[in-house]
């Protein structure tokens, strides 16, 4: 059962509920250069190109350093987990491969970019999780394909099921 538009609201198919709309696709690739902190430059690209919803779906390159986050069990929370503190790693980060959402905070408008990588540590062993603003500047080349999703809406807010900050499709 599809409600709203079409192509466009909740589905319920056998029991799986998930949400959808249908989006056209512009693309950007973007070479961040060194010194450059990741996310910001990421962020940035998009206030400036007026980038409101999007997707990031290549990131390789290296930093000098990065600071991300993992789930961890959090018995008692609506969603039975939540972010562990900060990591902090210092490079050089060889970044494997990345992929992202890029939407807008639902109270203030703000753009937000969400980022999950994959990279090594200096002695090659493989970390991963949820990429922060800040302590992530670019050592050689940071290299993003951006596609822009014209006609959707990406806003995040927390999410009352889970209690957890979320994008939804819609306002």
């Amino acid at each position: 059962m599809v409600t709203g538009a079409k192509n466009k609201g909740v589905m319920l198919v056998k029991g799986l509920c998930f949400d959808a709309e249908e989006a056209r696709v512009r693309t950007f690739i973007l070479r961040i250069r060194p010194g450059t902190d990741l996310m910001e430059g990421i962020r940035v690209f998009c206030e400036e190109r007026g980038i409101r919803s999007g997707a990031i779906t290549t990131l390789l390159g290296s930093l000098r350093q990065v600071r991300y986050v993992y789930p961890v069990v959090a018995p008692g929370t609506k969603a039975g987990l939540k972010y562990c503190d900060p990591i902090a790693v210092d490079g050089p980060i060889e970044v494997l491969c990345g992929a992202g959402t890029i939407g807008v905070m639902k109270s203030d408008g703000t753009t937000v970019v969400h980022l999950h990588a994959a990279f090594t540590d200096p002695e090659g062993r493989v970390l991963g999780g949820h990429i922060l603003e800040g302590e992530g500047a670019v050592a050689v080349t940071a290299e993003v394909v951006i596609d822009v999703l014209d006609g959707v809406s990406l806003t995040r807010a927390v999410d009352e099921e889970t209690d957890m900050p979320l994008f939804s499709l819609g306002d």
